[in-house]
C-alpha cells in the first residue's frame, strides 16, 4: 500500500484503471491525461489522499478520497499549460463543457444534506484480475484511516444509482444510506456516510 508523492508513471496507471473500470462516469470522456493531472493534483493537495497497491511492480488498485475539490481544483490551475492541453477537445464539445460546469457547481454548493460530512471518497477501482484478493477492502480502510487520523468524524461516498455492485461494496464495508441527489440533470445518485471511530 503507498500513498502520497508517487510519479507521473503511477498517476497514468491510476488514470487508466480509472477509465477501464469507472467508465460509467462523465470524467473518463475527458481521458487519460485529464485523469493522469486530476489524481496528481490530487496526490499534491494537502487536504486529500491518494492510495494505490500494486501487484508485480503494476497498480493493480487505487483509492482517493478528501476534502472537499476546491483546493485540488486550484492544484490543477497551478498545472493550467497541462490543463488546458488535456481539455482543449472537451472545449470542442458543448454538452461536455455543461458536465464540467455541472460538476464544478455541484462541489461548490454547501454539502446536499444536513449532516453530510466534508470528507469525501472520491473514486475508488481495482482492475479485474486483482479483484476478490482483498485490494478493494485494504484501499477503502487505508482512507478510512487516514481520515479518522486527520479527526475526521466520518466521510461521505456519492454512488450512481446505476452502480449495483458499488452499492453493495459499500454498503459491506459499513457506509449506510443517507439520502438520495442528483448531480447531473436526469441521474440519480445515493449520498452514503461511514461513521469513523476517532481517536481523542
Amino acid at each position: 500500500m503507498r500513498s502520497a508523492n508517487a510519479s507521473h508513471t503511477v498517476y497514468s496507471e491510476v488514470a487508466v484503471i480509472h477509465i477501464q473500470c469507472i467508465n460509467q462516469g462523465f470524467l473518463p470522456t475527458l481521458g487519460v491525461n485529464f485523469l493522469t493531472l486530476l489524481y496528481e493534483s490530487i496526490d499534491a493537495d494537502p487536504n486529500s489522499a491518494l492510495f494505490f497497491e500494486r501487484i508485480d511492480g503494476k497498480v493493480v488498485g487505487f483509492v482517493a478520497g478528501g476534502r472537499g475539490m476546491g483546493s485540488i481544483y486550484r492544484q490543477m490551475l497551478r498545472r493550467w499549460p497541462r490543463l488546458i492541453l488535456t481539455l482543449l477537445l472537451a472545449f470542442l464539445s458543448p454538452r461536455k463543457i455543461k458536465r464540467i460546469v455541472e460538476i464544478i457547481w455541484f462541489s461548490r454548493k454547501q454539502k446536499p444534506v444536513p449532516g453530510c460530512p466534508r470528507a469525501e471518497l472520491f473514486s475508488i477501482a481495482v482492475l479485474a484480475s486483482a479483484r476478490g484478493t482483498g485490494v478493494a477492502q485494504r484501499l477503502y480502510q487505508a482512507l478510512a484511516q487516514r481520515f479518522a487520523e486527520d479527526g475526521e468524524p466520518a466521510f461521505c461516498i456519492v454512488v450512481g444509482d446505476a452502480l449495483a455492485p458499488a452499492h453493495r461494496f459499500y454498503q459491506r464495508m459499513g457506509a449506510v444510506p443517507m439520502a438520495q441527489i442528483s448531480v447531473h440533470d436526469g441521474q440519480g445518485s445515493t449520498l452514503y456516510r461511514h461513521d469513523l471511530h476517532v481517536s481523542s
